[in-house]
């Protein structure tokens, strides 16, 4: 289990690779839903998402022989990036796995850093086959995206300095993919915050994290078929067990609603953010009633948009 003192070192130990970054409030959406709502900008940390939290609490805690050695990951884009930047500063060779149907400019980004990309067909068993196959064969370390203990504490990080700007919030909410951003927010809350409720929000077209969390047994495939592509994944062993004991419930955005809100949401606070940023805000909307008076944060977890395929 993920203590309290494991969440505070992994904050200690990313400081300087990830930025605190800024808690902002919108009246576009406080008026909308006659609330108070915090945005927490993850799109301004150096590879533009939150993911390099999780990323680099688990490359700064391998040993340098493991180092040596290299690191793999698989990912739909903005792990990608953060493995691959870890690997750039470190000094060490990356191996990414990323699908076919990658979001072209997460590739982009991830070749930026110094990373060798391995395209895959995009199903999440063939990202895992592929990137254990390199790993074995060639030794290098796998940081995996989300499920592992070492992740989850390095995304907790996030709400952790939620919770120290505002420790009187009635919810904090973010998107539901892998589960290690939901998972650590929980537990940033569980220890920092017990009378906050967090709130995951899935899309309606990868509804795996809400049929697992409804039933109590983790759902192992999906048919993801939503324009968020950073949502394009099961939920993880690790953080679904952590998830179903610890938030308070998860609500499912309309899939025909989320390309509109990401539009309007770049226009209404002049923010570029993707797909999967706004999944909470398609589903805060449907359950707008329960919003009414409370005081809410929300974290935007990257801005890693391809322009060239806009939906």
């Amino acid at each position: 289990m993920i203590s309290k003192l494991d969440i505070q070192q992994a904050s200690s130990r990313v400081r300087g690779i990830s930025v605190k970054t800024p808690l902002i409030g919108n009246t576009f959406l406080n008026d909308l839903w006659d609330c108070e709502v915090l945005l927490k900008c993850e799109q301004f940390q150096s590879i533009g998402a939150f993911k390099i939290r999780g990323a680099a609490n688990f490359a700064l805690q391998l040993k340098p022989e493991e180092l040596s050695r290299g690191l793999v990951t698989h990912s739909s884009g903005n792990h990608a990036q953060a493995v691959s930047y870890m690997a750039y500063i470190m000094k060490v060779k990356a191996v990414i796995v990323m699908p076919k149907n990658s979001n072209q400019q997460k590739i982009k980004n991830a070749r930026k850093w110094g990373a060798e990309i391995v395209l895959c067909e995009p199903t999440i068993e063939s990202r895992i086959e592929t990137a254990n196959a390199i790993a074995k064969e060639s030794g290098c370390i796998m940081i995996p995206p989300f499920d592992h203990e070492w992740i989850v504490a390095g995304q907790s990080t996030a709400a952790m300095e939620i919770i120290a700007e505002h420790n009187d919030l009635d919810y904090i909410i973010t998107p539901l993919g892998g589960g290690g951003l939901l998972a650590g927010t929980s537990l940033s809350a569980r220890y920092f915050s017990p009378n906050t409720k967090v709130i995951g929000a899935e899309p309606e077209e990868a509804a795996d994290g809400y049929e697992g969390f409804s039933s109590g047994e983790r759902v192992t495939t999906v048919n993801a078929n939503t324009v968020a592509d950073g949502l394009r994944t099961t939920v993880g062993e690790i953080p679904f067990e952590i998830i179903k004991s610890n938030i308070h419930d998860i609500w499912l955005a309309q899939e025909d609603q989320i390309v509109e809100w990401m539009y309007r949401f770049w226009n209404e606070t002049k923010m570029i953010v993707e797909p999967s940023c706004v999944v909470p805000l398609v589903a805060m909307h449907a359950q707008k009633e329960k919003l009414k008076g409370k005081k809410i944060a929300v974290i935007i977890t990257g801005g890693n948009v391809d322009f060239n395929a806009l939906p």
